[in-house]
């Protein structure tokens, strides 16, 4: 069986500030050392060694006591410090979940929260926490429900020093909540911690108790909307509670700032609610969230938001390093201090100082307290015969102590340096050389500027006899002439749109066709789907989302409002309803495909009169009727010449003819005067040949 050295715990804060350096570090390297070898045993070895280690769970208890309390230990020493650190967290978590037997006092939720103060933000600590509740739920949720207890009958007391024990334990649970949301969970459970929480908002006007108090609420509230089993439920009931203890709509509201006032206008408790019912909508919390916003309008000017301090840049414009401090007060803190030391001559003014800063510099509280006997213990054990120290004065600081010289610059250099940049290799062509003063090299001639031929000399029978590029040249005419073929016409631009100005059809017919074809197939599929069931095209959401409307838009590749947009314009044309009713009837039956298509009507129409009296051109039919009318009665002769002769109108008949003339004739009479008559008189003397009778 192993056998390993027991482990001291950690001495009190008072006793480490007297504990010199040296020996301090001693006994860091000790705890280092044993809980290493602890580490290092094996699995199997461990947990038979485990429940006979009695000094473990004191020394881990004491380290992380002193390390929530104060922060760090009093005589740290960098890195030996941060390993001890680190092999309690590891030994805690060895502890927790690779033994059967843990020690109940690992599973306290004292112990967890001061775990979770010493490790704030860490990943491997949350993980720790929940694999903790999963193995060990029943105990930790007994021992939250013991501290809740507790801290219900703390609250509920007058005294206090109990009350600053609550304040204490709340903050705890509230860390532990923040890592664990089932800590939220079993706080929410009932209302009676919520109600001890809001009469004590009420009762305790300190600004640090509220904040402990709404902290611990908003965390507990928000854990309920976390987790793996979320219970808005339980929140929405809490929220109804508080709601209802506030007077939240009712003539009895107080005007007073209250525990729900609190939270819900300096955290996001609202927002964080209606965005889980944006997610999951439930008519009950949407109408507790509109009323709470509401209660937030009105109770606003009673809180602010609580936001995290900004982080300040040091810009270097501080007092200068190396003065010395200063430590004279302001004329008002001392008067203050005098005002208490009329009543009270035995204390010292640097303790009259602490409980200044404690109770927000207000002497009348200060007086009460001490009056009172209510003074906090940490306070209580302070010197009170305390001074302040002696001032020192600045005065012998010099702004503009004496510097040396500083050496001369260094001289200039003799050579100035040689600029360069991107384009100092292009060539500049006015600073080419002609030909004849061209270099010998190759760069130069190739880079040389020439007038005319290069090599004037040079003849076709030169160029035909050097055979030194022969086989290359050969290659590229032979492929130039396998690439051209003799054979083809040169293309006929003569109709292209551009050179004719846009007037000929370049639409293919047989893709017109094809579209029109498709167009009718999509026109006939959706008919049917009309008539087999016309709420098909409702302009809802709940038809949008429907499995039949689905099927619909793959089937004819439409949008939603394509359909829909189809059905209203189906309803407004009767006729084309009509067309399509006999279209499908005649797709339907057998020989289907030899449909007679729609043909234009080619019957006489009667031609329409446009506002200036002129007649629109019609079709050939409507044409020759006109020819025909204006026959009779020859130009300007015979009974063309009367009123009811055919020279006048456009029809074969004269009495017509009137009747047309003079309702052309009134029509836009009031609009346009005489200017129509004289329209018409215009056109009377050309048809009489220019001869005015």
């Amino acid at each position: 069986m192993i056998t390993l050295p027991p482990l001291a715990p950690l001495p009190p804060l008072e006793v480490q500030r007297s504990i010199p350096s040296d020996e301090w570090e001693l006994y860091l390297d000790a705890w280092v050392l044993l809980l290493g070898a602890r580490l290092d045993v094996s699995a199997s070895a461990f947990e038979e060694f485990a429940p006979k280690d009695e000094s473990v769970v004191p020394f881990l208890a004491s380290y992380y006591d002193n390390l929530a309390t104060s922060g760090s230990l009093i005589n740290q020493s960098g890195a030996k410090s941060r390993t001890l650190r680190k092999l309690c967290f590891l030994l805690t978590r060895r502890l927790i979940l690779e033994t059967t037997a843990v020690p109940p006092s690992l599973l306290e939720w004292t112990y967890l929260s001061k775990l979770c103060c010493c490790y704030p933000s860490s990943s491997a600590l949350k993980k720790l926490i929940i694999d903790a509740w999963a193995k060990h739920e029943d105990a930790i949720t007994t021992s939250i429900e013991k501290g809740k207890a507790v801290a219900i009958k703390q609250l509920s007391a007058p005294d206090s020093i109990n009350i600053s024990k609550a304040i204490a334990d709340i903050r705890l649970l509230t860390i532990l909540a923040s890592s664990l949301p089932a800590t939220g969970h079993v706080l929410m459970a009932g209302s009676e911690f919520l109600d001890t929480l809001a009469d004590a908002y009420q009762t305790h006007k300190r600004d640090d108790i509220r904040k402990t108090l709404v902290a611990n609420v908003y965390v507990g509230l928000t854990s309920l909307l976390r987790g793996t089993k979320p219970n808005l439920s339980l929140l929405l009931d809490q929220l109804f509670g508080l709601k209802a203890s506030s007077g939240v709509g009712t003539p009895k509201a107080k005007k007073e700032p209250t525990l729900l006032s609190d939270v819900i206008c300096s955290s996001d408790l609202l927002s964080r609610l209606e965005r889980y019912l944006v997610t999951q909508p439930q008519k009950r919390g949407q109408d507790l969230a509109t009323s709470l916003r509401a209660y937030q309008i009105e109770s606003k000017a009673f809180h602010h938001r609580y936001q995290k301090p900004k982080k300040r840049v040091d810009k270097g414009k501080g007092r200068a390093s190396g003065l010395p401090p200063i430590d004279e007060l302001h004329a008002h803190k001392m008067s203050l201090i005098t005002q208490i030391q009329d009543l009270f001559p035995d204390l010292g003014s640097g303790y009259i100082v602490r409980l200044l800063d404690f109770y927000g510099d207000n002497p009348e509280t200060v007086i009460a307290h001490l009056l009172d006997g209510s003074i906090p213990s940490e306070l209580q054990d302070l010197d009170k015969s305390e001074r302040l120290p002696t001032p020192v004065t600045t005065a012998h600081h010099d702004p503009l102590p004496p510097r040396s010289t500083p050496p001369p610059p260094p001289p200039p250099p003799t050579e100035l340096p040689i600029r360069k940049n991107i384009f100092d290799n292009d060539i500049d062509l006015a600073e080419l050389a002609r030909s004849d003063q061209a270099p010998s090299t190759t760069a130069g001639a190739k880079n040389a500027l020439r007038f005319g031929r290069a090599n004037p000399t040079l003849t076709a029978d030169d160029l035909l006899s050097d055979r030194s590029n022969h086989t290359a040249q050969k290659a590229a005419i032979i492929s130039a002439l396998a690439a051209f073929d003799s054979d083809d016409d040169e293309r006929d631009d003569t109709y292209d749109v551009a050179d004719v100005g846009g007037t000929v059809d370049a639409t293919d017919e047989g893709t017109d066709q094809q579209q029109r074809k498709s167009a009718d197939e999509l026109d006939l599929t959706l008919l049917q789907a009309y008539k087999s069931n016309p709420a098909l095209f409702s302009r809802d959401s709940a038809t949008r989302r429907g499995q039949p409307r689905a099927s619909l838009r793959r089937e004819t590749g439409l949008t939603d409002e394509a359909i829909e947009g189809w059905a209203v314009m189906l309803t407004r044309d009767p006729k084309r309803l009509a067309k399509l009713e006999d279209r499908l009837a005649l797709s339907a039956a057998p020989g289907a495909g030899m449909a007679q298509p729609e043909l234009a009507s080619t019957s006489y129409r009667r031609p329409k009169v446009t506002g200036d009296g002129e007649e629109e051109s019609g079709t050939e039919g409507e044409q020759h009727g006109s020819m025909r009318g204006r026959g009779r009665g020859g130009i300007g002769r015979g009974r063309g010449r009367g009123r009811g002769g055919g020279g006048g109108g456009g029809g074969p008949s004269g009495n017509q003819n009137t009747a047309a003339s003079r309702q052309r004739k009134e029509e836009n009479k009031a609009s346009r005067a005489n200017h129509n008559r004289r329209q018409q008189r215009a056109k009377k003397v050309a048809r009489a040949g220019g001869m005015v009778g």
